[in-house]
């Protein structure tokens, strides 16, 4: 089980440049602190990802989670508070350029997750920093449910693990919410509960295009 104490330790070495392997609550992930340019050039070099090629931001923490859903406009926070936190990424616009370290440097937009973090993800609620994250799969490979899933070659790349057992393993729906101010959102990838996406984008006032 996860506590505080690995929380802290994943913390500190977040901030000190380390890449780590976490869990969220559908498959495990590699996350660097979103704060820590060097964190993040080694999660891309661990993960033979092209910098270009933009990653995810991950937030535990509700702290987190609710400041990053304040800077954006109206209906499209009010889409992100309907699907998160839940197994869902949001696409949101990044106009300040707060998150474009994990864009490959670049403004515009960026993937935004939170997973419910309950039971053995609890303590991670405490994480108060947002991280960089991206699928711990090898390009292309399946992802992964456990950590004996991660290939070998990624796991001996990072410096933190934290184990909360089998996940889920279905990757989290990803849904376009960029041009929910105009009522619509666009679901890029079904994820675990495609209707359940529709039902709570249906009560913040928001209709779900796409497959």
């Amino acid at each position: 089980m996860i506590g505080p104490s690995d929380v802290a330790r994943l913390r500190s070495a977040l901030l000190s440049g380390g890449v780590a392997l976490v869990p969220t609550d559908t498959v495990y992930g590699l996350a660097a602190a979103l704060d820590s340019p060097a964190g993040v050039e080694r999660l891309y070099a661990v993960k033979g990802r092209p910098r270009s090629q933009p990653c995810q931001v991950l937030v535990y923490a509700p702290g987190v989670l609710a400041a990053a859903i304040d800077e954006l406009p109206a209906r499209v926070a009010a889409g992100a508070r309907a699907l998160l936190p839940g197994p869902a990424t949001c696409l949101v616009p990044d106009r300040r350029g707060t998150y474009a370290a994990a864009a490959g440097g670049e403004r515009g937009s960026v993937g935004l997750r939170a997973p419910a973090t309950s039971g053995w993800l609890a303590a991670l609620t405490g994480l108060d920093i947002p991280l960089v994250a991206t699928s711990a799969n090898n390009p292309g490979g399946p992802d992964p449910r456990g950590l004996d899933d991660v290939p070998a070659e990624l796991r001996s790349a990072v410096d933190l693990e934290l184990d909360a057992g089998i996940l889920p393993g279905t990757p989290s729906a990803v849904v376009d919410l960029r041009d929910a101010q105009g009522g619509d959102a666009l679901l890029v990838r079904s994820g675990p509960d495609p209707e359940d996406v529709r039902l709570r984008l249906a009560a913040a006032g928001i209709a779900l295009r796409g497959a």
